[in-house]
């Protein structure tokens, strides 16, 4: 974990846990999923050690194992379970307190304990503040406990923040959306919305403390406010986020049925918001979008991926994609092949269907063989390497600012330009720095810039 940035005061009840604890226990956390379960990781790490843990990022030194996991694909259960062998060893050899949360202990519950006699304890996606007393629990009276309340209202937690220059910020948990084959409403729960004057806060401490980037995260964030009126539209909240002064603010992500025209222009009305929108289509089929119960059809997604064009100029559009719903045919299939050439994506995420647990569509025959979802897959992959390396190469000879985050595999410098797409530098240039970069090559996956300004305001060109 990186620096650290909290928010709110040591509470006095936390006294108790100090007292009866080691200071000098360990805490090591692995984390699987999406941006939310690593930003809360974070808080799970900003509470522990409020508590008086030490966060470590050695398995083999930790006390304490938490697993923060995701089961939104069968794949991603798989690699959780992969990873018990090395827990189990690890504790044929010292101490260690072993525990499993996020969506598989939410979802699975108790049947993790009977299942795997190595897990000690299981907590969820709420009610993290406890963490510390449960973690006392286990350790006195020497019981598995599974702590797993439902989900409800965000919780208000420290965050042990991962690096000081691009910050996560959460505005909405659950969603009440309930496509046929997603998990979040059985794991997380419907929609709950926090409170603006909690966020705004929140980005203003982060303005404070000199990060350049948030990103306001949400299952699905075009839905803020809808379960309650009063804390207004998603637009808003966007336009209230991007006047606190923080150079570069994004969100993720969005749902294509709740999208609206006034995001859009609040995109194109604020230099301070990214000119990006990751937009989940899913499948390019109406049919399997109609099974999907998706809410939109392929000419409601396209109309808006053409406005968002129009209205924000060189806005990148990301989407989701799913291949092998079942009932989905050859004929649905090459619908989403031919949607890549129409959306002239900057970047798609895509995998093969899974069923899972307690969703509309695993009540259905899984009935695409896994060599046609294999293929299928690859055919996406192959076409979007395509597509994406011609739109790429339209940026050669373009000035792009490039906010510098680190290195990439071969220690060169790197960044994310304004629409999200990955720039490589030609020198070395400090992390958490603005530059202007004029593009001289590109790849499907990147750009290659050479720097001209090494440090400018946001918005230089």
């Amino acid at each position: 974990m990186g620096n650290a940035l909290y928010s709110g005061l040591i509470d006095v009840s936390f006294f108790a846990i100090f007292v009866s604890i080691d200071m000098n226990k360990s805490v090591y956390i692995k984390t699987w999923g999406c941006q939310m379960n690593f930003h809360q990781s974070e808080g799970i790490a900003g509470v522990l050690e409020r508590a008086g843990f030490k966060i470590t990022n050695s398995l083999t030194d930790a006390d304490v194992i938490l697993f923060n996991t995701c089961m939104v694909r069968q794949k991603a259960e798989e690699k959780v379970f992969g990873q018990l062998g090395n827990v189990e060893q690890l504790k044929s050899q010292k101490r260690v307190l072993f525990g499993i949360g996020g969506c598989i202990a939410q979802a699975r519950g108790e049947s993790l304990l009977r299942r795997f006699p190595v897990v000690d304890f299981l907590f969820g996606v709420a009610g993290l503040d406890n963490l510390p007393r449960l973690l006392l629990e286990v350790e006195e009276k020497g019981k598995r406990i599974a702590h797993l309340p439902s989900p409800c209202a965000i919780d208000e937690i420290p965050f042990r923040r991962e690096g000081s220059i691009k910050a996560m910020v959460n505005i909405a948990k659950g969603c009440s959306n309930s496509c046929s084959y997603c998990i979040v409403p059985y794991s997380r729960g419907p929609l709950h919305s926090r409170e603006p004057e909690k966020i705004l806060a929140e980005v203003r401490a982060l303005a404070d403390s000199g990060y350049k980037e948030v990103l306001l995260l949400g299952q699905n964030v075009d839905s803020y406010g809808r379960d309650r009126a009063e804390y207004g539209e998603f637009a808003e909240l966007l336009a209230q986020v991007a006047d606190v002064g923080i150079p570069r603010v994004r969100f993720t992500t969005s749902h294509p049925r709740d999208m609206t025209e006034r995001v859009i222009q609040t995109i194109a009305e604020h230099e301070s918001i990214c000119n990006h929108i990751h937009l989940a289509c899913q499948s390019g089929s109406d049919r399997v979008l109609s099974l999907m119960n998706r809410g939109y059809t392929r000419s409601d997604f396209l109309s808006i991926v053409n406005k968002a064009r129009r209205l924000v100029r060189g806005i990148n559009i990301t989407t989701d994609l799913i291949v092998g719903h079942p009932g989905e045919t050859e004929g649905d299939f090459r619908a989403t092949l031919e949607l890549l050439d129409e959306g002239r994506f900057g970047t798609v995420f895509v995998a093969e269907y899974s069923p899972r647990p307690g969703t509309r569509s695993a009540r259905l025959a899984d009935d695409v063989p896994i060599e046609a979802k294999n293929e299928r897959l690859q055919e996406i992959l192959i076409r979007q390497r395509e597509i994406a390396l011609e739109e790429n190469h339209k940026r050669i000879g373009d000035k792009i600012e490039v906010l510098v985050d680190g290195r990439n595999r071969k220690g060169m410098s790197c960044g994310r330009s304004d629409d999200h797409r990955m720039v490589i530098l030609d020198r070395e240039v400090s992390a958490g720095i603005f530059v202007l970069a004029r593009i001289e090559a590109a790849s499907a996956a990147s750009l290659t810039g050479r720097v001209l300004v090494s440090a400018v305001t946001r918005g230089a060109s």
